[in-house]
């Protein structure tokens, strides 16, 4: 017995073929062949979108959209169904808005995130896309806060998109320079919505060096206790470390009980001195942040 197929699943596999091998005009000639007898069909209406977007049309791509999204008020939904759609329908906005996003329209970026969120709780898609559109503009903090929040729902959710938010969080780093710590960081370290790294204390120690180096500082703490969690030989040497990245932040009171823990720690005697002296500067610093 054969399968039934559905059509719609057909066109949008074969025109995705089709622009993995570099058949863009086959793709869309695809694409439209399904829509002269379907023209307000959303799931090609969005094939032929994914085209455009591998073109670099992306203002042909956000147009593909609207109209799929466009296509949506005839539907007729059951109550079942209804979060479904809610889905979907948000998702579109999301890639409308990330069409919008490469071709540098900040304002319809937003106006589409907007329109998802005011359907569903902004997810990690629309928090990534949002935080990108700040990036542009090169408003550090606002996009710090939204990639730290996307995180955090990734890490609530179990989402896939994890890995995506790190690599935009380290781009952002990069380009805006020295420190990148913004406020709904500090909030996310403090309430331990974040996984807890794993690994050997040694190849948490190093990953804890290299964020530190890439100015995500918070990111750096995570692993600095990741570290102390797997008992380290030299205990002392990573309390050191920790409290010289929260003197960075500037909680000194913090730094200040990081160095007396590392005292404490029996350090080794050539480090004992640089400990002392910090221990010492940020004694008379706490209150001050």
């Amino acid at each position: 017995m054969s399968e039934n197929k559905d059509p719609e699943i057909d066109v949008v596999t074969e025109a995705e073929e089709l622009m993995l091998a570099g058949k863009f005009d086959d793709a869309l000639k695809k694409c439209d062949e399904a829509l002269a007898d379907d023209p307000y069909n959303p799931l090609i209406l969005v094939g032929k979108s994914a085209v455009f977007k591998a073109q670099g049309k992306y203002a042909d791509c956000a147009d593909e959209l609207k109209k799929a999204l466009e296509s949506l008020s005839s539907w007729k939904v059951a109550k079942e169904d209804t979060e479904r759609f809610n889905s979907f329908s948000a998702m579109l906005h999301v890639l409308c808005a990330e069409a919008y996003l490469y071709a540098e329209e900040r304002e319809n970026v937003f106006r589409e995130l907007d329109a998802a969120d005011s359907i569903r709780e902004a997810d990690a898609a629309s928090l990534l896309v949002r935080a990108n559109a700040h990036a542009q503009a090169k408003e550090w903090e606002k996009a710090g806060d939204l990639l730290y929040r996307a995180e955090e729902w990734c890490f609530l959710h179990e989402d896939s998109m994890l890995t995506q938010v790190w690599l935009t969080k380290v781009h952002c780093a990069k380009e805006a320079g020295g420190i990148f710590a913004p406020p709904y960081a500090a909030e996310v370290y403090a309430k331990k919505t974040w996984r807890m790294p794993k690994g050997t204390a040694e190849e948490l120690l190093e990953r804890a060096g290299n964020l530190r180096k890439e100015g995500l500082l918070y990111d750096a703490l995570r692993y600095y206790d990741a570290c102390l969690e797997a008992n380290p030989e030299n205990r002392a040497h990573v309390l050191f470390l920790k409290g010289v990245v929260l003197e960075q932040l500037k909680r000194f009171d913090d730094a200040f009980s990081c160095y007396a823990d590392a005292l404490s720690a029996n350090p080794q005697t050539e480090e004992e001195f640089a400990i002392r002296v910090r221990w010492a500067n940020t004694k008379a610093l706490r209150g001050t942040q």
